[in-house]
Parts: C-alpha cells; structure tokens; sequence
C-alpha cells in the first residue's frame, strides 16, 4: 500500500483530500502545517506529499525545499489557487512534480497521484531517459502535447487546445511553459510550437516508458 501526506492548513480540505485517497486504498496521513509535515517525513518514507502553497507558519515553497533538503527524491504535489499558476510553475522548476488547483476535482487528484506513482515505477529504469527530461511527460496534458506536435509537425496554441480539447487556456498555457523550460518544445517566429532535437529524442523514449508500464500491469 502506498504512503500518502497530505500538508494543507484549510481543515475541510485536508480531510476531504484525506478521504479521497483514502477510498483510493492508500495509506494516508495528514498534516495542518509545513512544520508538522517535516517532522513526519523525517519519521516516515511516503510515496507521494501533497503541499498548501499558500500556508501559515511555514509557506509551500519552503516546505518543498526542505523535503528536497530532507529526501530529495520524494515526490510532492502543490496544492496551488487558481492566481497563484506562476508559482506553481517555480514549485516544478524546484522539484514538485505536479500540481493540482483550488477547489479540485477528484478525478483530476486520483489522476495525479496515479501518474506520480507510475513515474516512480519508471524511475527504476534510469536508462530509458535523461533525469531531467522525465518531468517533462509526468502529466498527461504534457504527453499528449508532444504526441501532437510529433505528429503534426508544428500548431498554434489554439490549435493545441482545440485538438486536445483543453477548455482551461491558462493550464495548457502552464504545461506549455513547463515544455519549455525542459527545451523540448520551441516557438518560431510566428510563436508556433514544435518540437526541438530533444523533444523528437523523447518521442522515442517515450514509446519505451509506455512499454514498461503496460508490462507492470
């Protein structure tokens, strides 16, 4: 069974993300602020943390840097508002490996913590891809964007979000930026998206991490 802390100063939130995963059949525990939070990591190994960006007593991002200081390959989730995007793009850049907004949906959480998970799975063949290019596929917002771009060539951003039927322009917009960030896509002139060398090499590489989980299964 998976081992879960859930780090969010709003009660009603925390129990509901507590119940959520908890009818997922995981192992979850739950924290009221960052300070709680680390002492449990400190005691526990958990396989996924979900972390409050915003938050008294200790904030978001500086709980995620001291998980990374503490164990720096666990995997955390930032809790983020709709306002705070550009944050949550940091909280990636400084390790997170996803993140989730306020109010959530449930089926988007589950979702989350699965691919999380399945990523960890991929993490022990290291083989299969740069470490730091694996984030780059860890949501699939961001792998069926490749998968597009691959196929299309080059696309607009509203072709982009028409074609995978993403009604949030805000969130392609993030996971467009996280692309970026990891130079696996580009802009040209015109601001039209494609893929870079590194970006057709993960193409490639992704057909294999796609054959190494549906073996796991």
């Amino acid at each position: 069974m998976k081992n879960i802390l859930v780090i969010e100063d709003d009660k009603k939130m925390r129990d509901g993300l507590v119940e959520i995963l908890t009818d997922e059949g995981y192992n979850v525990e739950s924290a009221e602020n960052g300070q709680v939070g680390l002492e449990k990591i400190k005691k526990k190994e958990f396989d996924v943390i979900l972390t409050d960006l915003i938050m008294p007593v200790m904030g978001g991002m500086e709980v995620l840097m001291e998980i990374k200081h503490i164990k720096p390959g666990a995997n955390v989730i930032i809790i983020t508002a709709f306002g705070t995007i550009e944050n949550a793009v940091d909280a990636i850049k400084a390790g997170a490996s996803d993140y989730i907004t306020k109010p959530f949906k449930i089926d988007e959480v589950q979702t989350k913590i699965r691919m999380v998970i399945a990523m960890e799975e991929i993490n022990k063949y290291p083989q299969l891809l740069e470490s730091d290019l694996i984030k780059a596929i860890s949501n699939p917002i961001r792998k069926d964007t490749l998968k597009l771009l691959n196929k299309a060539g080059k696309l607009k951003f509203t072709e982009i979000k028409n074609i995978l039927k993403i009604d949030d322009a805000t969130k392609l917009s993030f996971h467009l930026r996280i692309l970026k960030s990891y130079n696996v896509i580009e802009q040209d002139s015109e601001k039209v998206y494609m893929l870079t060398h590194a970006g057709r090499k993960m193409i490639e590489n992704l057909k294999t991490i796609e054959g190494v989980y549906k073996s796991g299964n």
